[in-house]
């Protein structure tokens, strides 16, 4: 068995070096995956502006089966690097082995009743014209899906044992081919399979890196952790550790979906004609701005969850201290050019005669979005404070609370308004509000944590 590797001795050791360790290859990967969205929407804006809408709808749905492989791993990566930090390997190994059965067990299941109703769904999701482009999109979402869903959960284990670059190295492979099998798929010079041409070559692309991360862990020596099906056994106590904090991360983004759903039937009496295709674009611009803060947010939780195995709680408060100045000081240079460039930027979307018209309602939101973009590590990684001490109860009321308080104030603005300016203005205020919130009670819970000192017994993550 391989003895403790490099990555966990970064993992276990300076906070500030481990934070950077982790954090940078998320952010390349991220950074690869969002340009590889902003390319595949790219391409579909190509189909017109009746795909764009369609993506727009089915996006959520899509959001919510990746919530269940990011949930489970999120849940396994905090049980594991807690175990690693407690010195206890064996739990880790099976910690592992759990999270990737329970992966593949959900998603077949998942798979099988999405197959059925998801017609019903969009039509009642008010996909209307745009419902059988929909099934057509969604369809080898669907097939592809328990592959996919597995090597998510992979690269969160390789993660929680300080691997960040070799999850850095599955996605990215997973990110290029997609882009490179698009024009291909979608395209008559190509397969010309539309909008569902897109969808196999993502879900190809990620099965592919799924078959990485299998060789890894399962016929090569490069990883601390080995995943052992062969002892594999039902465990309560490690379900528990898994989905005390999984559970919650999945129901997170879950709730962002849902919000997001209704975000479309509210846009839709907002600007019936251009509003989903104006707000889903525009979101998936404003995600790639925010990766570094996504990166150091998801990052957190390995590193502060070891050193809580540890019992170094000093090493959290520099940890999640550091990750929030970092990372809002690279973002206020970051948000500078987006402000000034949002009217080039959204021509990524807005290349075509069809899709012209939504390049001043993008443009615009994109530049308000800044005001609340500024203060949004301190949330990001408040939640992931909460999710490497094992209170996955916390980030998902964090979450819950900033989207339920999104809906009434962008959506009703918005209404009474009748324009797409005034929506994004609620989000704007929404957003600060909610983050504003968040941020001050994680201050609290770490004031509460340091002032323990001595925490609690390695068997509380349990309890």
């Amino acid at each position: 068995m391989t003895e403790r590797t490099k990555d966990v001795d970064t993992l276990l050791g300076n906070p500030k070096k481990a934070m950077l360790a982790m954090a940078i290859p998320v952010i390349v990967s991220m950074v690869v995956q969002n340009a590889n969205n902003l390319i595949d929407t790219a391409w579909v804006a190509g189909l017109g502006t009746s795909a764009l809408a369609a993506v727009g709808f089915a996006f959520p749905l899509f959001f919510i089966i990746i919530s269940i492989g990011n949930g489970i791993g999120i849940g396994s990566s905090s049980a594991i690097a807690r175990f690693i930090g407690m010195g206890d390997r064996e739990s880790a190994n099976r910690t592992a082995g759990q999270a990737v059965i329970l992966t593949i067990v959900l998603s077949i299941t998942l798979a099988v009743v999405m197959l059925f109703v998801m017609e019903p769904l969009f039509r009642l999701l008010g996909a209307g014209q745009y419902t059988q482009d929909c099934i057509n999109y969604f369809t080898p979402v669907l097939l592809t899906m328990p592959v996919a869903l597995t090597g998510v959960v992979m690269a969160n284990i390789l993660r929680s044992e300080g691997a960040s670059r070799k999850a850095m190295y599955s996605q990215v492979l997973s990110a290029v081919l997609n882009i490179i099998l698009d024009p291909f798929f979608i395209y008559d010079y190509g397969l010309g399979l539309g909008l569902a041409g897109a969808a196999w070559a993502t879900g190809i692309s990620m099965s592919v890196s799924t078959l990485l991360l299998i060789y890894w862990y399962f016929f090569s020596d490069k990883t601390y952790l080995k995943i052992d099906f062969n002892r594999f056994r039902l465990d309560k106590e490690l379900d528990k550790a898994i989905f005390r904090v999984g559970f919650p991360a999945s129901l997170e983004m879950i709730v962002v979906s849902v919000v997001s759903m209704v975000a479309n039937m509210l846009l839709v009496q907002v600007d019936p004609e251009n509003g989903v295709a104006i707000y889903s674009s525009t979101w998936k611009i404003i995600q790639v701005v925010m990766i570094p803060i996504m990166g150091m947010g998801s990052s957190i939780v390995p590193v502060c969850a070891a050193a809580y195995g540890l019992r170094k709680f000093d090493n959290i408060k520099i940890s999640y201290r550091f990750a929030i100045s970092s990372i809002t000081a690279i973002m206020a240079v970051v948000l500078v050019i987006v402000f000034f460039a949002a009217d080039i930027i959204v021509t990524v979307f807005t290349y075509t005669d069809a899709t012209s018209v939504l390049r001043p309602d993008m443009a615009y939101g994109l530049r308000v979005s800044c005001i609340f973009i500024i203060l949004v590590p301190w949330g990001f990684v408040t939640a992931g404070l909460f999710q490497s001490l094992g209170m996955g109860f916390k980030s998902l009321v964090c979450t819950f609370f900033r989207n339920l308080i999104l809906l009434p104030i962008a959506g009703g603005m918005g209404i009474y308004f009748g324009s797409m300016q005034a929506f994004w203005i609620g989000v704007v205020i929404a957003e600060v509000v909610g983050t504003v919130i968040i941020g001050v009670w994680g201050l609290f819970v770490l004031r509460s944590l340091l002032n323990q000192r001595r925490g609690d017994t390695p068997s509380a993550l349990y309890q």
